[in-house]
């Protein structure tokens, strides 16, 4: 814990404008005071003159972590997730379902908004919640459970709507489906975010919901129509789209170097965000669990769906992530974006994602092997840094 004022001295500071070396970074009441070569506050002062601070990292795609699942566990586990995850450098996150039945979604919905409204300064923030489907392909549909897939219904909508109330709510669907466009536009007059994925669509389609406001694409590359000469797919509507946010799963297992490297020389870095994709059996010594119904075997690093040659989301944290992308952007300044700022911008959040004036002090210490070492949450600094 820090006090109301403090100033922190720091090796370098990756702000929104760049990099500031040598600087005081100054945080009053939670918030981002000033930065300056000079302390401001005399009440405590932190010495980390050889560590870098960066944003804290915000992951808008996980399903849980820790033994926590999302969907299942009790609101008092979701609270242990999020101050687990705090520690992961996590700052932020939108806790997310895979695809259910409707009644289930409506629990989850409400246990994770009550949650999101009791939250103590050591826990990750929860920004909203996210429906991972159930209106996705049937051909794309990854591990999700066949049983729950359906095509979109304005009824359904609805009531998920209304559940989800001012909420930040964000549902992946499949372009190509019957009612996707009405469904859209639902949506979208409800201020509700929509992802395109779990998807066959041809590039038309794909292209024509991006058009229509499909903000996001969910883990780009991952269960969706691919690239090919003839018929861009989805993979060709996102490559070639200026708007469109494209997630990515960092843990090199999803999405190998050589297609990161491909995106990054296709796409610009402000419209990249990367995402854990994280299941419940992360994080423990358990070897299977459940998703939505179907069994999920841990197994050389890699969670998969039971008998199938299916990945089944991921076991990675966004420090780690954070790491294993490093190695391919080197840049500090474009890898924060990465994993802070554009998900920021994607989803309009206005207090966190990125290190300036008057922002809310979430923000990570890191060394300079890209490793976090400490995690500060609104000013409060979680644990002490290693």
């Amino acid at each position: 814990m820090m006090n109301l004022e403090s100033s922190i001295l720091l090796k370098r500071i990756i702000t929104i404008n760049g990099c500031r070396d040598n600087c005081y970074l100054n945080v009053k009441d939670g918030v981002i005071h000033s930065i300056t070569e000079k302390k401001i506050f005399d009440n405590e002062i932190v010495d980390f003159s050889n560590l870098t601070a960066v944003p804290g990292f915000i992951d808008i795609h996980t399903h849980g972590y820790f033994g926590v699942d999302a969907t299942y566990s009790s609101e008092e586990e979701i609270h242990r997730w999020a101050q687990m995850l705090a520690r992961k450098g996590i700052t932020s996150f939108i806790p997310t379902c895979v695809s259910l039945p409707l009644e289930t979604m409506l629990k989850f919905i409400n246990k994770i908004r009550s949650a999101s409204l009791h939250q103590k300064e050591d826990e990750a923030r929860i920004l909203g919640m996210r429906s991972e489907g159930p209106y996705i392909s049937l051909e794309q549909k990854g591990a999700h459970n066949p049983l729950y897939l359906r095509r979109p219904d304005i009824d359904e909508l609805r009531k998920i709507v209304q559940a989800a109330g001012s909420s930040l709510f964000i549902i992946d669907m499949a372009p190509e489906l019957e009612n996707f466009k009405e469904s859209l536009e639902f949506l979208l007059e409800n201020n509700k975010v929509v992802s395109i994925g779990h998807s066959n669509a041809s590039y038309s389609q794909a292209k024509a919901g991006i058009d229509s406001g499909a903000r996001l694409m969910t883990h780009f590359f991952n269960a969706m129509s691919p690239l090919k000469h003839r018929e861009a797919g989805m993979v060709g509507a996102g490559l070639l789209s200026d708007s469109v946010y494209l997630e990515i799963i960092g843990d090199m297992h999803h999405v190998s170097r050589e297609a990161i490297k491909i995106l990054l020389k296709t796409r610009d870095i402000d419209h990249i965000i990367g995402i854990t994709d994280s299941l419940s059996i992360g994080g423990t010594t358990s070897a299977d669990a459940k998703l939505g119904g179907l069994d999920v075997i841990k197994k050389d690093g890699v969670a998969w769906i039971r008998d199938t040659n299916t990945i089944a989301g991921s076991i990675l944290t966004m420090d780690t992530a954070f790491q294993n992308l490093h190695e391919i952007v080197s840049d500090p300044v474009n890898l924060t974006k990465i994993f802070s700022t554009n998900a920021s911008k994607a989803l309009s959040l206005k207090n966190t994602g990125y290190i300036d004036v008057g922002m809310d002090a979430d923000i990570n210490i890191i060394d300079d092997h890209m490793k976090v070492k400490g995690t500060m949450i609104r000013g409060c600094m979680i644990g002490d840094v290693k």
